[in-house]
């Protein structure tokens, strides 16, 4: 017989190691990035991402220089020790900043936004501001409401 509160409890503890393995490397990706970002001259980059039906995607990322004018991104590689993959495999990958930029977007989204692909889904997006040296994530979570009404006539 399966015991519930053992598979729970294990669960749990499972879902606290992932968190807190998530958030360190969220941490390791903006140390990198932000690095990466200013020997571009990038001052700003949007990530933009939307989800919904059980799927979703980073759809678009601008990088854009101190006047606000769109530029690409650089086609720079992340030495290895510096990128870091999100499937727990413990294998070092040399990623693009762009790949690294897309990673950190989906780690974001786990962190704080779990499921947000999912039925309505959400869209949003990571605003990175390279001189204030600050990642805001903004997300707008879909849902379906319905207004029930009852009347006896």
């Amino acid at each position: 017989m399966i015991d519930i509160e053992a598979v729970m409890a294990d669960f749990a503890v499972r879902q606290a190691e992932r968190q807190m393995q998530v958030a360190e490397e969220i941490q390791q990706f903006k140390t990198v990035i932000l690095q990466r970002l200013q020997e571009a001259g990038i001052a700003r980059v949007e990530i933009r991402f939307d989800g919904c039906s059980d799927s979703g995607a980073v759809e678009e990322c601008v990088c854009l220089d101190a006047a606000g004018a769109a530029i690409e991104c650089p086609d720079v590689k992340l030495p290895e020790g510096e990128a870091h993959p999100a499937d727990g495999s413990g294998s070092e990958q040399l990623q693009s900043l762009g790949q690294a930029l897309e990673q950190l977007t989906y780690l974001a989204l786990e962190r704080h936004h779990p499921g947000w692909e999912i039925n309505d889904g959400a869209c949003g997006e990571l605003v990175i501001d390279v001189a204030e040296a600050t990642f805001v994530l903004d997300c707008s979570l879909r849902f379906t409401a319905t207004d029930d009404h009852s009347t006896e006539l």
